[in-house]
């Protein structure tokens, strides 16, 4: 049996990509579980019905430990990936007795950049535990090289890491959306700028924002933005809209199941984060022949737009130089042909394989 622990199945990035490497496997006739900490279920209708779902039922990472030994100690698992720190560290600590089992750690954060702002003694504890307990897996997988650095510079040994990206797969959509049908009449007639993100402050909505401000005011760029997401900082992005009087301009729906219906309709896709692990948002508006536009960065945006060759890099947390590279990408955007080529590096099928052959 093959095992995916992750923290919960909402609908963020990393619980999509471990549901569409989950139902890949399905499909291969795999016995899969997916293990999740919490019973956050809000991707159900996309996940394959011979996928078993198993939750520990905890609200905090530490208190569901006993819980997963004791899970551990029951199933007969062949290989267990474990999806983002700390789960990665619990579930090496959980499976340091039962080593039959092929123990498969996934990063998809840079953790330096994710954790920044915390103290010395934090940043101390979480680098011992990252290079003592990575080290006893048997392998681990990076979503993008830069992942893979950060990695080695915390003195996990190169020989055991594999990047491999994240995959890419539009779930079957079982009705049409009535927001996109409204959305899509309000923007009407005017260029059409999308961003797709949780409402956090990794995202840098704000910088998004401020460029809007200086494309209408400084360089006479009429558009209309759409953010799709929901998150702790959707009070301060609102209140930054009002001040900058863009309130007919930028529009917030929420969270939406199939973001890609939307970047479909969009002439220009914006990622203005200040960090991620991989971008997968970016694989998604080029699978649709999406000129993008990102910020420089760490990780993943670069790989995947071959730096610089098939997308627009700006600099990060800099308005005015994302508002200009906006400006050049409308002015001049990318033929769709070789975005979607690219994007098809991507594929459940090409990502898929790749897991299978460390799975073994």
């Amino acid at each position: 049996m093959i095992v995916f622990f992750t923290y919960d199945l909402a609908t963020g990035g990393t619980e999509k990509v471990v549901v569409y490497l989950a139902n890949y496997l399905a499909k291969q006739r795999k016995e899969v579980t997916l293990l999740t900490v919490s019973n956050n279920n809000e991707l159900s209708e996309i996940i394959n019905p011979n996928i078993r779902l198993v939750s520990l039922d905890k609200n905090k990472i530490i208190g569901s430990i006993p819980s997963l030994i004791k899970y551990l100690r029951q199933e007969k698992v062949d290989c267990f990936i474990a999806n983002v720190w700390p789960l990665t560290v619990i579930s090496t600590l959980a499976l340091m007795f039962k080593r039959k089992t092929n123990l498969i750690l996934v990063e998809h954060c840079n953790l330096t950049e994710e954790f920044k702002g915390r103290s010395l003694i934090f940043k101390l504890l979480q680098s011992i535990s990252i290079k003592f307990f990575y080290n006893l897996a048997d392998n681990i997988i990076t979503v993008s090289k830069g992942v893979k650095k950060d990695l080695l510079a915390k003195g996990v040994k190169g020989q055991k890491v594999s990047v491999i990206y994240n995959p890419l797969e539009n779930p079957n959509k079982s009705s049409i959306d009535k927001r996109l049908i409204r959305i899509n009449s309000w923007l009407s007639g005017e260029i059409k700028i999308i961003s797709v993100g949780k409402l956090k402050k990794q995202k840098n909505f704000p910088n998004l924002i401020n460029a809007i401000d200086f494309l209408h005011n400084k360089l006479g760029v009429d558009s209309r933005v759409l953010i799709l997401g929901e998150g702790p900082e959707r009070e301060n992005i609102e209140v930054l809209v009002e001040e900058k009087k863009l309130t007919n301009k930028v529009f917030l729906p929420g969270q939406v199941a199939d973001p890609v219906s939307y970047i479909k309709e969009s002439d220009l896709f914006v990622l203005p984060s200040d960090f991620e692990g991989f971008g997968l948002v970016i694989a998604e508006a080029l699978s649709e022949g999406k000129t993008v536009v990102s910020t420089d960065c760490k990780s993943g945006p670069s790989e995947i737009l071959k730096e610089g060759n098939l997308g627009y890099l700006c600099k990060v947390n800099d308005f005015e130089d994302l508002a200009l590279t906006i400006k050049k990408a409308l002015d001049n955007p990318f033929d769709p042909k070789p975005l979607i080529r690219r994007s098809k590096d991507f594929s459940i099928s090409n990502i898929g394989e790749q897991y299978k052959k460390i799975i073994g």
